[in-house]
């Protein structure tokens, strides 16, 4: 899969990644990553739950005037070195090739490259549901849990060929889950359900 930027920040939690505007096409809210480590250490999986793009002087005065042309935006957009930041949930890590769930023993480094995963490795690692514990720990921080969780299974449900064991198992999950949260658990069900009605949730 393609490189989709580079670690600016990390903690065992999450982290952040820079990437360059013009590769926005293929990362999404939801999606699953990995950060692969340059040298012998751990290679990191994460969800991504927030993505922004950053400004400069220039921007600003762009935005001022009233029509500029579409030759300088798109200049703008392929061109300069404007970064989009991606923040990521980390979820779990690969170790000598075994993938486990939850927080690694060491963060990513700065500069290690991250990509998408394929439709394999998240087959592979969704294979068990321990990790979606981590959204809902992080419910008090500002990662919007309910809304993570239906991109993310979603994401996972298109890429496991519609899936429907997998998604009911998920969805069971977030029930358990959520169980204490009523005001968490209500939208994320509503959600899943107006986004996969042949489950029947």
């Amino acid at each position: 899969m393609t490189e989709i930027g580079r670690i600016l920040r990390a903690s065992t939690a999450g982290f952040a990644i820079g990437s360059r505007v013009n590769q926005l096409e293929a990362p999404a809210f939801g999606c699953l990553v990995i950060a692969e480590p340059i040298g012998d250490r751990e290679a990191i999986f994460g969800l991504i739950y927030d993505m922004h793009i950053n400004d400069d002087q220039l921007i600003q005065r762009l935005v001022m005037t009233e029509a500029p042309r579409p030759e300088i935006i798109e200049d703008q957009r392929q061109n300069r070195m404007l970064p989009l930041e991606m923040s990521v949930l980390t979820v779990g890590y690969m170790l000598n090739g075994v993938m486990r769930q939850g927080l690694p023993p060491r963060p990513p480094l700065n500069l290690d490259p991250v990509r998408l995963c394929t439709d394999e490795e998240t087959v592979q690692f969704t294979s068990e549901l321990n990790y979606l514990r981590l959204i809902q720990n992080n419910s008090a921080t500002r990662i919007p849990a309910d809304q993570l969780l239906q991109a993310h299974i979603l994401d996972v449900f298109a890429r496991r060929g519609d899936d429907r064991p997998w998604a009911m198992a998920a969805v069971r999950e977030v029930i358990e889950l959520l169980r204490g949260n009523y005001d968490m658990l209500m939208p994320t069900l509503e959600g899943l359900s107006a986004s996969l009605p042949e489950l029947d949730i």
